[in-house]
């Protein structure tokens, strides 16, 4: 009888000892959620820079919010870089009159060459100047060219690469982005699909 009662005894202390480590690990994975947008304050103080622009003036990326917005980063000397702007032109030509832009960033370049590549390639949309590589920083740029979409606040949009197949905010690489494909998907962001 009085194994039962330790039996017992033993039993429900596991089962409190069970309870108790189960609330412990529900606080915990509470509290290590991550906050709503912990970056925001970051991401709202890049989008108001001002950056030179290969026209003369001055542009932040805010200036831009209530659209849709293409960013692509390149460098004057980047190869990819150049075979990826006629099918940018198209793009933004496609969709002139609506929510949607297409900006251009020079990265860790010269301004000087920069402004030639605008000019040599006669690119219509605004291209920033960032020679200190202050929006390839806050994005974590790695290579060139790279595309990012940007909601309507100015948030990175997370899409399935078709190159790659993987979920990102980053379409790495050159790209035709005049073909069906990446066109409808614009459409649908802009029509708020």
């Amino acid at each position: 009888m009085i194994f039962l009662s330790l039996s017992k005894n033993r039993s429900r202390r596991f089962f409190l000892l069970f309870i108790f480590l189960s609330f412990l690990a529900s606080c915990s994975s509470l509290s290590s959620a991550p906050e709503p947008d912990a970056n925001s304050h970051a991401l709202l103080e890049i989008l108001q820079t001002n950056f030179a622009t290969s026209a003369g003036g001055q542009k932040s990326l805010s200036d831009l919010q209530g659209r849709i917005v293409l960013v692509n980063f390149f460098a004057s000397w980047c190869a990819e870089c150049a075979q990826e702007v006629s099918s940018l032109k198209n793009l933004a030509a496609s969709f002139e009159g609506t929510d949607f832009s297409v900006v251009g960033v020079a990265v860790s370049d010269d301004p000087v060459n920069a402004k030639q590549f605008v000019s040599r390639l006669q690119i219509p949309y605004p291209v920033l100047l960032d020679p200190a590589g202050e929006l390839k920083q806050f994005f974590s740029i790695k290579e060139l060219p790279v595309t990012l979409i940007l909601d309507r606040g100015g948030r990175p949009l997370q899409f399935q690469d078709p190159k790659t197949g993987a979920v990102t905010a980053k379409f790495e690489g050159g790209r035709r982005w005049d073909t069906a494909q990446p066109v409808e998907m614009i459409a649908g962001l802009v029509e708020g699909r």
